[in-house]
């Protein structure tokens, strides 16, 4: 009885949704300043699924907090604010942050701003990371060709209505497939004040700069009712998200964590992507109990199962894997 009521314990524990909306993170890093944050493994790239929230360089370089609007407005190096200058809110970076340009001096070598292993991701990665959830069905009308997963990386709570099937603020409660958890926090404007467009968007910083002006910076923007690439200046305000290649990770830090499941939240069938075919995959509900078991198969029929959480444990016949996902 003991070791039973230990197992649906730990089953429990694993099924809890850490982090809110935060479905099925595969994995948690820690940046610079001790801050830890989840990350999930979206084909061959780790993406953070929380924004950053360092003070600091990763060579433990202040970063700059800035409350008055003048002078956010004339910079050329790194700074941060919060939220409408509000502790209790969350961070916000310049460009010249992600960049870890840190003095005025061209001389002087760039901080970094992302922890060990870790970067900001530039233009081509975001569109990577697009690439891989428009293929993989995470559209929200369950195709793969064209950019229409706005309602799967938004957060589901939070975003101004929107009456545009697929936007974010369309029926929010079947955001957030892809667990990504973007949240509409506003910006800070190039003029340092604070950008009323909380719950009707959030801006998301890349490295690059556009090919037209060096004063440009190519983002990731989504709004209540859409989402696609656009640019703004250096000196706007937003959040940043960390991003690095699968294969990089320390072989300590996850286990199998290019091994995906999706779509999630699903109504029939479940799909594995890895390295192999899996030799066994269990499934088992919230009390512990295995509902679903098969072998060497990666397409699962799921049909069967009535709506709720489970926890799906895949095996390649030496190791394995747990993940969760939800049946509709």
């Amino acid at each position: 009885m003991k070791k039973l009521t230990l197992f649906v314990f730990m089953l429990f524990t694993v099924l809890t949704f850490a982090q809110g909306e935060q479905l099925y993170a595969d994995g948690t890093a820690t940046d610079q300043d001790g801050n830890s944050f989840e990350w999930i493994s979206y084909g061959t790239q780790d993406w953070a699924i929380e924004n950053a929230e360092v003070v600091t360089y990763r060579d433990g370089t202040p970063i700059p907090l800035v409350t008055d609007a003048n002078e956010w407005s004339n910079l050329t190096t790194g700074a941060w604010c919060y939220e409408e200058n509000n502790p209790n809110l969350r961070k916000l970076y310049n460009w010249y942050a992600v960049m870890g340009i840190h003095d005025n001096d061209q001389t002087t070598p760039n901080k970094n701003f992302a922890p060990d292993e870790w970067e900001v991701p530039n233009d081509y990665k975001w569109t990577v990371f697009e690439n891989f959830l428009i293929s993989n069905g995470y559209n929200y009308d369950g195709t793969t060709t064209d950019n229409k997963i706005a309602k799967s990386i938004a957060s589901s709570t939070g975003w101004a209505g929107s009456s545009n099937e697929g936007a974010a603020g369309n029926d929010q409660s079947s955001n957030n497939r892809s667990g990504f958890n973007v949240s509409p926090i506003g910006a800070r404007g190039s003029d340092g004040t604070s950008d009323a467009t909380k719950g009707y968007s959030s801006v998301l910083w890349s490295t690059t700069v556009t090919n037209f002006s060096s004063d440009w910076v190519w983002v990731r923007h989504l709004q209540h009712f859409t989402y696609g690439r656009t640019y703004f200046t250096k000196l706007f305000g937003f959040p940043v998200r960390f991003v690095r290649e699968a294969n990089t990770a320390s072989l300590n830090d996850y286990n199998n964590a290019r091994t995906i499941i999706y779509p999630n939240p699903t109504n029939n069938t479940l799909f594995i992507s890895g390295n192999e075919t899996p030799k066994t995959v269990s499934i088992y509900n919230v009390l512990g109990k295995e509902v679903l078991s098969v072998k060497n198969t990666n397409n699962i029929n799921v049909q069967a199962l009535p709506s709720g959480v489970y926890m799906i444990r895949i095996s390649d016949g030496v190791g394995q894997t747990n993940r969760k996902f939800i049946k509709n």
